[in-house]
């Protein structure tokens, strides 16, 4: 948290691929926790 990351980009090899987020590790490690509930959530509109 000294830094406040939140996205980190993911690479192969030298090329951009995507980007995986907090949300993203909060859905995969424990979709049952408060931000993964969130995160998984569909959007209001």
């Amino acid at each position: 948290r000294e830094h406040s990351v939140r996205r980190l980009p993911v690479v192969e090899g030298d090329q951009p691929v995507g980007i995986v987020s907090l949300a993203d590790m909060a859905i995969e490690r424990d979709p049952q926790s408060a931000l993964g509930d969130i995160s998984a959530a569909k959007p209001n509109q």
